[in-house]
């Protein structure tokens, strides 16, 4: 089906709440499809920010009593690669999978996206990166923007959880016009908005155990924490150059097949 976004379809005064003659009755085969599709995407866009990651300037940002250990560090970069910073864009994506299946309990389901906010909230990776200090009017600004990017997520998703298809592809063609599954990738595939819109509002951080990492006497250095907030902006929007133009490509593809 066409016409646009599920989103648009929707009435004012329905905003948070879906007909439930749109939904199965369970869980389905295009869940799942949903499920593994944006981990696919989600995995290359981890390898590819890790791709462009420059643990070295990470640390060559470092200073005060740690800037000794970073600089032992920085001779061995390739093993704080594998050891440090991997796992933890690892732990990163393994959140935002847990996030996605409350996003969709939504996007199948006939109830307000506040029944769901709480846990949307508390999964989200950005939420959980929020430094202390920022409280306040801003605090609840931000957690309004996470939570409407999420709603919109679901909203978007939610034709597609609903298609009656077992192939993905299929279940995309069907469901929306081509110009709005682009434009849903162009959206929620560009993971770094949160940080592009308020990026002094979160602290992305590494804890480095030189001992684990190069062993032997380095293991009586101290352990080092270093803030890698500008690294992970850089390193995400060239992510994303790579990923959104590769998923644009397969939407262009699944159309004209």
């Amino acid at each position: 089906m066409g016409g646009g976004s599920y989103r648009e379809r929707l009435s004012t005064a329905d905003a948070g709440v879906r007909d439930r003659s749109l939904q199965p009755a369970e869980p389905g085969v295009t869940r799942r499809a949903v499920e593994r599709e944006f981990e696919r995407y989600l995995s290359q866009f981890v390898d590819e920010t890790y791709a462009a990651f420059d643990v070295a300037a990470v640390l060559r940002g470092s200073s005060g009593s740690g800037s000794r250990v970073a600089g032992k560090l920085l001779n061995n970069s390739r093993p704080l690669e594998r050891h440090v910073v991997r796992p933890k864009l690892q732990s990163y994506q393994q959140q935002i999978l847990d996030q996605l299946e409350p996003v969709l309990d939504y996007a199948a389901a006939d109830a307000s996206f506040d029944t769901y906010a709480d846990e949307v909230l508390s999964r989200d990776l950005y939420w959980n990166a929020l430094r202390n200090t920022v409280r306040g009017d801003r605090r609840d600004r931000i957690r309004e923007r996470l939570l409407a990017r999420q709603r919109s997520f679901g909203d978007d998703l939610a034709p597609l959880v609903a298609a009656d298809s077992d192939d993905f592809w299929t279940a995309v063609t069907e469901s929306y016009e081509k110009e709005t599954a682009t434009d849903i990738v162009r959206t929620h595939f560009e993971f770094s908005v949160p940080l592009r819109e308020d990026q002094n509002a979160f602290a992305f951080e590494l804890t480095i155990d030189p001992g684990e990492v190069l062993g032997g006497l380095a293991r009586a250095l101290p352990t080092l924490d270093v803030e890698f907030t500008d690294e992970a902006l850089r390193s995400m929007r060239r992510a994303e150059q790579q990923v959104i133009p590769s998923a644009e490509a397969d939407v262009e593809q699944a159309y004209e097949s």
